[in-house]
């Protein structure tokens, strides 16, 4: 299941950790490369606020021909240290 193909409205009535719970308890998971759109969706913050995240590198992330990718599991990680 793909974090793009999951309705907005019920990511924002979920907290993170809820949704992974759901997820791994119905036998599914993340992909393992989020792209910015899925993490903000995710974070349910915006886009660009993702972009500035990464500008002052205060999330963790890869650059793949010119592309942004997130480790499913770091992101999971690093909101987790963030509290």
């Amino acid at each position: 299941m793909r974090i793009a193909s999951v309705a907005l409205a019920e990511l924002n009535r979920m907290s993170i950790s809820s949704y992974c719970a759901e997820v791994s308890m119905s036998n599914e998971s993340l992909p393992r490369f989020l792209k910015v759109a899925e993490v903000a969706a995710l974070l349910r913050c915006k886009r660009r606020t993702i972009y500035d995240m990464v500008e002052q590198e205060r999330i963790p992330y890869r650059k793949v021909g010119g592309r942004l990718l997130f480790d499913a599991d770091e992101i999971i990680e690093w909101t987790k240290q963030k509290r």
